[in-house]
């Protein structure tokens, strides 16, 4: 699913740090940790964080506020 579709109702305005769990092709359910200010922020590092490690965007499993 998006990021946007796995953080509804998880993200925040008032920002905070995040787990977002995805499908790593090369070895199955992942994760990784982002501070973000907003679900705008947040989007922004996930997005570059996919295309720095050619990863799907639609790949989120789940998004939890640490």
């Amino acid at each position: 699913m998006t990021l946007r579709e796995a953080a509804k109702g998880v993200v925040t305005a008032y920002g905070g740090t995040y787990y977002i769990g995805f499908e790593n092709p090369e070895i199955g359910e992942d994760q990784t940790m982002f501070t973000a200010d907003n679900l705008k922020d947040l989007e922004m590092l996930w997005n570059d964080f996919c295309e720095e490690n050619g990863f799907r965007k639609n790949s989120v499993t789940y998004v939890e506020r640490v």
